[in-house]
């Protein structure tokens, strides 16, 4: 991955390059021994790169591996740290506000709700994503979830 990072960087500005890690993620029966460890090593190899920013999934979708991952990746990486899963909105902005990252990536709620930002000023409910849609292709579960203009209909 460092060489990786290393030949993009050579064509472009590494202030443009971001990556994303998973380091909890078990998908597919990845796993790793310490994954606390991972992210701090590759935190500090990444740290004096100059990303344009770090991008740390910090849970597992299948729940097998747990850890504080946003606390190493915060203290050995000294770019902007973006964070997901599942984050709600209150708790995105106290992750924020307290320094812990520097931004939240919702992923699927923002695919479940269009209109995500309009949801959170208005302190509206969100549409629950539909995981049974996921990478199927069709415009199910990626177009029809409703607005909140098309809700209020």
């Amino acid at each position: 991955m460092l060489e990786v990072i290393a030949a993009v960087s050579d064509v472009w500005d590494s202030d443009r390059v971001g990556l994303r890690i998973s380091p909890l993620n078990s998908y597919n029966a990845m796993q790793d021994s310490d994954p606390v460890a991972l992210t701090t090593a590759l935190c500090n190899a990444l740290s004096p790169r100059g990303l344009s920013y770090l991008h740390v999934m910090r849970a597992d979708f299948l729940g097998k591996q747990h850890g504080d991952v946003l606390g190493p990746a915060r203290r050995a990486f000294a770019g902007p740290l973006v964070a997901n899963m599942g984050y709600s909105p209150d708790e995105a902005a106290r992750a924020v506000e307290s320094g812990v990252v520097d931004a939240i990536a919702f992923g699927t709620s923002f695919l479940a709700n269009p209109d995500l930002p309009a949801r959170i000023k208005a302190n509206a409910p969100l549409n629950t994503p539909d995981q049974s849609t996921f990478y199927m292709g069709g415009a199910k579960g990626y177009t029809d979830y409703p607005t909140l203009a098309a809700a209020a209909r």
